[in-house]
């Protein structure tokens, strides 16, 4: 961590007005207008998409052993400078066999501006590739599971959590990502409101001012893992084939 992140001073400014009231509400959060001007401007993948209008939403928290859960008409929380920079921030993919072969995989930019993904297929993936400290770990325990370092949180821009079939069937969408931060403060997302397909955006994270933003996506992508990455914005990735960056 940064000597310059202050895990107790104030949550920072946030743009534009919220619809939505909340008690653990404060300032509001512009997303679309001020966090992801990339996805903005990314182009729509093979099936169009209509751009999204703009959205604001509060600045809703988490506390230390809480339970948050996120849906399209409440789709953000905002991790506290603690809960952003301590310990580790895991994404797991908590679903049946009757889904299919489903694999987790992250789009990122790190603040180097080095953008690529990690993918659960086989052994653990790391990033950057070959590193000696991976800011990113991707493996298979009980389920697919994405790990963040947060010691190097300052490091990261964004991410976009994926989730593909590995044998590019069609998955019907069930279960839950689970995000669990540092204290067990779980964020939870619930996957069977996605539409059936073989690639879907489940949630992105935005780096705003030291504090991780959390937005649920929840978007079917007809498409590639590689299309959906350039639809939200990773359009500075190289790639081998549809699903496989060079790296």
């Amino acid at each position: 961590m940064s000597s310059s992140l202050d895990l107790d001073s104030p949550a920072p400014a946030v743009p534009a007005a919220a619809p939505r009231a909340s008690a653990g509400a404060s300032t509001s959060l512009d997303l679309d207008a001020g966090a992801a001007p990339a996805r903005q401007q990314a182009a729509a993948p093979a099936a169009a998409r209509a751009p999204a209008a703009a959205r604001s939403y509060p600045v809703v928290r988490v506390a230390p052993r809480g339970r948050t859960i996120l849906s399209r008409k409440a789709p953000t929380v905002t991790l506290t400078r603690t809960q952003t920079g301590i310990g580790t921030l895991t994404f797991e993919a908590a679903v049946s066999p009757e889904v299919g072969d489903l694999r987790l995989g992250v789009a990122y930019q790190l603040r180097s501006g080095l953008s690529s993904t990690v993918q659960v297929t086989g052994g653990n993936r790391l990033a950057p590739p070959r590193s000696r400290r991976p800011v990113l770990v991707g493996a298979h325990e009980r389920y697919e599971r994405i790990s963040v370092d947060l010691r190097q949180s300052p490091d990261i821009e964004r991410l976009a959590i994926y989730a593909f079939s590995e044998s590019r069937a069609q998955l019907k969408w069930g279960g839950t990502l689970i995000v669990t931060t540092f204290a067990g403060a779980k964020i939870e997302v619930p996957l069977e409101q996605l539409p059936a397909g073989e690639v879907a955006v489940l949630m992105s994270l935005y780096n705003i001012k030291g504090e991780f933003v959390l937005r649920a996506e929840l978007e079917t992508i007809a498409g590639s893992i590689r299309e959906a990455a350039r639809a939200y914005g990773y359009d500075q990735i190289s790639w081998l084939d549809d699903r496989t960056p060079v790296e």
